[in-house]
């Protein structure tokens, strides 16, 4: 039985039993790759699994959060406007993935309207705010790659 059972710690316990039981009992090299590449993206999805909606939510806050300030600071167009419209009709409470997921969307859809508009006005600070939000997304992905490899390639 398992004493925390969260998804992380199955998929963990999964690439574990890959590594350690089967991955040693095989010599055929092709299917050695496969377990890598299953080991892989065992790997990648136990980290996404364990912050994946956390890190949805945080960056769906901060991308809604800039188009708003882009409307307010420099003014709105038509295509922020209706970006807002839909992040606000949607559901953005519930924790279950797929609504998370949609709502995320929205919200992306609400930041690259809001960039568009800075680029077209110039504003430097939303410009260089913009990239930050952009620098998070891109360590959220990179945590979620981790140590990504193409296996099988020499």
């Amino acid at each position: 039985m398992l004493s925390k059972p969260t998804t992380q710690q199955v998929l963990l316990d999964c690439r574990r039993e890959l590594l350690e039981v089967i991955d040693p009992a095989v010599s055929d090299p092709t299917v050695k790759i496969a377990i890598q590449m299953l080991e892989n993206v065992l790997r990648n999805c136990a980290e996404r699994s364990a912050h994946e909606i956390a890190w949805m939510r945080d960056e769906s806050n901060l991308m809604v959060g800039y188009a708003r300030d882009v409307k307010s600071s420099v003014g709105s167009t038509p295509e922020i406007d209706a970006a807002l419209a839909a992040y606000d009709a949607g559901d953005n409470t519930s924790l279950d993935l797929d609504a998370v997921s949609d709502s995320y969307s929205r919200a992306g859809e609400c930041l690259s309207v809001a960039i568009e508009r800075v680029f077209a006005v110039g504003n430097t600070e939303l410009h260089l705010r913009g990239r930050d939000i952009l620098a998070l997304r891109l360590a959220n992905e990179d945590a979620i790659k981790g140590e990504w490899a193409f296996v099988g390639r020499g």
